[in-house]
């Protein structure tokens, strides 16, 4: 383990120890701390991937600030990019203001600036003020929505239960081999989206049996939240709303941009995080209306 001093304070760094039982337990009791979830199942369910990884200054034998980075390759209107996002940025509460997570920012950013085609992140209110210091810049995003006028009266469609590991293996492949459906579309990243269905989205995925395709999508009153779609063949968005959509449903929100938006409303997403992006690769994004995929969120 490498050994630094910040501040006069001697702390252990370390990167990358997904497999080093003792520091990721540290790391996941930091985790659950800050963000109240642990990865410790996503390990051993061999979805923590090397497009994920920590850099961690460790004290007194614990794990105390974090900045983790997360390799996800997209394709974003026909071209290949590789993205880097910040993500799990987490500072132990009694080592807080001390410049941890500083130092960490500092030490990851020139490392992956240049070994990416944009380097970006989602910040929440309390931290607006400390990305910029970095050279990140705020960006826009839009969402798209449109009111359901029809619906289907035939389609059949099941839960698919995270618990049963054939429903998991019958997901995993259709993740692997799905078909792009949005403009900005993460590929080769079954792990993140792994995440999401194993915890905060394991009550929300649902196979449609008529266009053999998976939704992720929430309800809440009269609208669905579509989060993401998977089928190995091109699936029609608007069919897919229609079927998981009864009478009561009258308006859809997705989490990602269409490829054909045609018929859908769009607006600047104004949510609970804010993108920011550095300002080297900004103008990548400028003026496209485009959002990333909630399901690429880390």
């Amino acid at each position: 383990m490498e050994l630094i001093k910040h501040n006069n304070i001697t702390y252990g760094f370390a990167r990358d120890f997904k497999h080093d039982q003792k520091l990721r337990a540290s790391f996941n009791s930091l985790t659950e701390a800050v963000f109240g979830f642990s990865l410790e199942n996503w390990y051993h369910d061999g979805f923590w991937s090397d497009y994920y990884i920590p850099y961690s200054l460790i004290h007194n034998d614990k794990i105390v600030s974090n900045v983790s980075i997360n390799k996800i390759e997209f394709v974003i209107e026909g071209a290949r990019k590789l993205g880097i996002q910040i993500g799990t940025v987490m500072t132990d509460e009694k080592y807080r203001n001390r410049g941890l997570n500083k130092y960490l920012m500092e030490r990851i950013l020139p490392e992956w600036k240049d070994r990416s085609d944009f380097v970006y992140l989602f910040a929440n209110d309390s931290v607006l003020d400390f990305y910029p210091k970095f050279g990140f810049k705020v960006a826009e995003e839009y969402q798209h929505s449109k009111i359901i006028d029809k619906h289907s009266d035939s389609s059949a469609w099941k839960k698919l239960n995270m618990e049963d590991p054939a429903d998991v293996t019958f997901l995993v492949g259709k993740i692997k081999d799905s078909n792009p459906i949005a403009k900005i579309s993460m590929r080769n990243n079954v792990s993140l989206i792994m995440f999401y269905c194993n915890w905060f989205k394991k009550n929300s995925i649902y196979y449609i049996e008529e266009l053999d395709a998976i939704a992720i999508a929430d309800f809440e009153n009269d609208t669905v939240y579509l989060d993401d779609i998977f089928s190995i063949n091109p699936v029609n968005i608007n069919k897919v709303i229609q079927s998981i959509s009864d009478k009561r449903i009258l308006r859809v929100i997705l989490g990602f941009t269409p490829l054909n938006d045609e018929g859908f409303e769009k607006h600047v997403l104004k949510g609970t995080d804010t993108l920011f992006m550095l300002k080297n690769t900004f103008e990548f994004s400028t003026n496209k209306h485009w959002m990333f995929p909630v399901l690429s969120h880390a």
